[in-house]
């Protein structure tokens, strides 16, 4: 992404309806299933939102982009490392949860960053992803926001299941919306590349686009959503587990 594509992230993520529903949505599948008080990481933390905040959650953000954590630093946040997630600075077995929010799908080789997050989880440590659904959807969207896939759901079931993790959830998001998202990305084909999360819709758009992504926050937790624009999957590391040599 280029400088002005943080600025704007930085501008208008902690307003804009998808930025804010998708927290929403993560954080009631986080408070369910996942104890707080231990170490976490958000990586590719982007601008800092979700850094900022779920601070009994993650408190370290890892990015490869300098010029995103520069966004972040100026959110007061201070415990941030240039990294890619394929070649994480850490330890292995050092963290009790890593939240990796739509970052898999810009990655190629997604199968050496899943085994990356496996390293660094403790046993009995958790991952969250968040990535995009529907190759079908492929749009001038994915392509403004450098996305390498849309995933289907076996697809991610399977790349998950074999980096060695247990799947504690796996259910499609932004069920409400799939619809309008569908239409829309079907008549951006063959424009330029553009991205629609960039921008503040009118404030009763936003308004009633993050009442119907955010009202799903009431329902991940317990069932799983019969269709989504996007996947969510809470992923846990075996208790009982060997380290590699």
């Amino acid at each position: 992404m280029q400088l002005s594509e943080y600025e704007r992230m930085h501008a208008v993520e902690t307003r804009h309806w998808w930025f804010r529903a998708r927290l929403a949505v993560v954080t009631s599948v986080l408070d369910r299933y996942v104890p707080q008080g231990g170490r976490g990481l958000d990586c590719s933390c982007g601008t800092g939102m979700t850094l900022s905040a779920l601070p009994q959650r993650v408190q370290f953000g890892a990015d490869l982009s300098g010029e995103a954590l520069k966004f972040a630093r100026k959110r007061g946040l201070t415990k941030l490392v240039q990294a890619d997630l394929t070649r994480l600075p850490l330890q292995s077995a050092c963290l009790d949860l890593l939240t990796c929010l739509d970052t898999l799908e810009h990655i190629e080789n997604d199968a050496a960053a899943l085994t990356e997050v496996w390293r660094v989880l403790r046993p009995g440590g958790f991952a969250l992803f968040t990535v995009p659904q529907h190759p079908a959807l492929f749009s001038a969207h994915d392509r403004a926001l450098h996305h390498v896939r849309r995933y289907r759901y076996e697809e991610l079931r399977s790349r998950v299941l074999n980096a060695g993790f247990e799947i504690v959830r796996l259910t499609p998001i932004n069920c409400a919306l799939l619809p309008v998202v569908a239409l829309a990305r079907v008549l951006s084909r063959g424009k330029e590349k553009e991205s629609d999360t960039d921008k503040l819709p009118m404030a009763p758009v936003n308004a009633a686009l993050f009442a119907a992504f955010a009202l799903e926050k009431l329902l991940v937790g317990f069932s799983d959503l019969p269709f989504g624009v996007s996947l969510l999957c809470l992923a846990q590391k075996p208790a009982a587990t060997l380290e590699p040599a």
